[in-house]
């Protein structure tokens, strides 16, 4: 793969997606991200409004923190010492729920937790941030390539092994940022890891949006905001996975992408960094509905559970 640049090009689709195709896509993206409010109380560390935990996990926090902790007007407040003290509690009570069986996928990576300004507070495991409903980042590198004249994507189709979605296709490149990483130290390691690109492949590369991907699911909320970038590989270049965590990749143009998109084939937030690209590159209708989730995710501003 070294010594191929990464190029942008004009690109040339076969294609729009029809409205009727759109009216699908709509369908899939709406029946996925789905988060109703009162469900959920506020988690407030050290007074800051930070996350959302359902009643299950309330108790649990309830039952197992050492120190200060309070309901207070549909939210519950934790208090420690410093942030230190607040981050090796979470990670020793979350590790302890591992243990016992309430939650799996326990991965030994952790992420940053930051304040509503993006100032680092403290690390934790990565698993213990959907129970406790804390922002996540993550990097999505979009493929794409010409096959005869038509510009297609590369999709990945995840491992059958993967704890989280098994066999689901998802982007080229797609991964978390983890503790201390900066969003282009992701995406060059995230690309080297999953799709073999070196740093020459990838060092133009530029963040080309951001969507704020919320919805719950079984073990809390998932909260994350997309950090998407289109990456353009020269024709007869393929991605080659490193880590394992890649069954195969395939070039889908427009007719197989739609296909499989509407069939629910896709990993949630692959599928709309995959949409994000489309919509940037005239696939769909900015005025259609489908167009309109898109630009609200885009410009979401629900970064602090104080805001929603």
């Amino acid at each position: 793969m070294k010594g191929h640049k990464n190029y942008m090009g004009t690109f040339r689709f076969s294609r729009a997606f029809t409205e009727a195709e759109q009216d699908k896509l709509l369908q899939q993206i709406n029946g996925r991200f789905a988060f109703e409010r009162g469900e959920w109380l506020v988690l407030k560390l050290n007074g800051l409004p930070l996350g959302f935990i359902r009643e299950r996990w309330c108790k649990l926090l309830e039952r197992d923190w050492q120190g200060s902790a309070g309901r207070e007007d549909g939210a519950l407040n934790l208090i420690s010492q410093d942030w230190l003290a607040m981050g090796d509690a979470l990670q020793t009570i979350t590790q302890g729920w591992h243990a016992q069986g309430e939650f799996h996928g326990w991965r030994n990576e952790q992420f940053d937790v930051c304040n509503g300004q993006g100032q680092f507070l403290f690390a934790l495991e990565r698993s213990a941030f959907r129970p406790l409903g804390l922002l996540s980042h993550a990097v999505h590198i979009n493929g794409l390539a010409r096959r005869n004249g038509e510009t297609c994507f590369w999709i990945g189709r995840r491992s059958p092994l993967k704890a989280v979605d098994p066999d689901k296709f998802d982007n080229m490149v797609g991964g978390g940022i983890a503790c201390g990483e900066s969003i282009e130290e992701a995406m060059l390691r995230e690309g080297r890891e999953e799709a073999g690109l070196d740093e020459h492949l990838l060092e133009n590369a530029v963040c080309q949006s951001r969507l704020l991907s919320l919805r719950s699911v079984p073990r809390g909320l998932h909260r994350e905001w997309l950090h998407i970038f289109d990456v353009a590989l020269q024709e007869g270049v393929q991605p080659e996975n490193q880590d394992g965590e890649v069954a195969e990749f395939r070039l889908m143009g427009i007719d197989e992408l739609m296909e499989a998109m509407a069939a629910g084939l896709f990993m949630n937030d692959a599928m709309v960094a995959t949409l994000d690209c489309c919509k940037r590159h005239g696939l769909i209708d900015a005025s259609h509905p489908l167009g309109g989730l898109l630009t609200s995710m885009q410009t979401a501003v629900l970064i602090e559970p104080a805001q929603i």
